[in-house]
């Protein structure tokens, strides 16, 4: 149903249900292997970011330059990120959110220009921020400042789903969807343990990284 709804093409949907499978895989890891070592826990976490590569990279021909470009960079940077932060013993962390900061401005540069601003929509994504930042302060200490920029392009990002020319109900879902799994993300490290927040996180993390590529080659492919 849903990837009928995508309105993908049979190679394309026997990606998308590939990336589904690929993705399960590691969730059941996750599950019930997590003893497994850091570096392999790794690979199979980038694997369904690197499947996306090769989804953007097959789409070549329906996308602009500039787009093929930023979302190359956009997924190249979120599977360092993913890498960073599954091999994380404390040190690699500001790393990965380095990383994914990057990787955040890559799908900012790719939603540009700006069609349509909406003041509301940016309001609202400015709120929910402020309200788990407020939660999040108490434990910053030196990661303040990363925090708070990275929070600011995540916002921006989000919001620009709603407002850019190739805007779809897609683009907007993953957006939104990726300020859910980093706000469990940050609320289980800054604020409060959260039980089994590590599948929580990755669940909406890669639904929000499909529905980012596959909002983009869509719009591409209907145009």
């Amino acid at each position: 149903m849903l990837f009928s709804l995508l309105g993908t093409s049979n190679n394309n949907k026997n990606m998308n249900i590939l990336f589904l499978t690929l993705s399960s895989v590691y969730i059941a890891l996750l599950l019930f292997i997590p003893s497994l070592t850091q570096p392999i826990m790794a690979l199979f976490k980038t694997l369904p970011i690197g499947l996306l590569i090769v989804m953007v990279l097959k789409g070549r021909s329906q996308l602009q330059n500039r787009t093929f470009i930023t979302l190359l960079f956009a997924l190249s940077f979120s599977a360092l990120g993913d890498v960073l932060l599954a091999l994380d013993t404390g040190q690699l962390f500001i790393g990965g959110l380095a990383a994914f900061f990057v990787s955040h401005a890559f799908y900012i540069i790719t939603m540009l220009p700006i069609k349509n601003w909406r003041l509301d929509v940016l309001l609202l994504y400015l709120f929910l921020a402020i309200i788990v930042f407020c939660l999040f302060y108490p434990n910053l200490n030196d990661m303040l400042i990363p925090v708070i920029f990275y929070m600011l392009v995540l916002t921006i990002m989000a919001s620009l789903t709603w407002m850019t020319d190739k805007s779809n109900g897609f683009l907007v879902l993953g957006g939104a969807v990726f300020v859910i799994s980093d706000s469990i993300l940050g609320l289980n490290r800054f604020y409060l343990e959260i039980a089994h927040a590590d599948i929580a996180i990755m669940i909406t993390y890669y639904i929000a990284q499909f529905f980012l590529i596959n909002g983009f080659i869509n719009h591409h492919s209907n145009k």
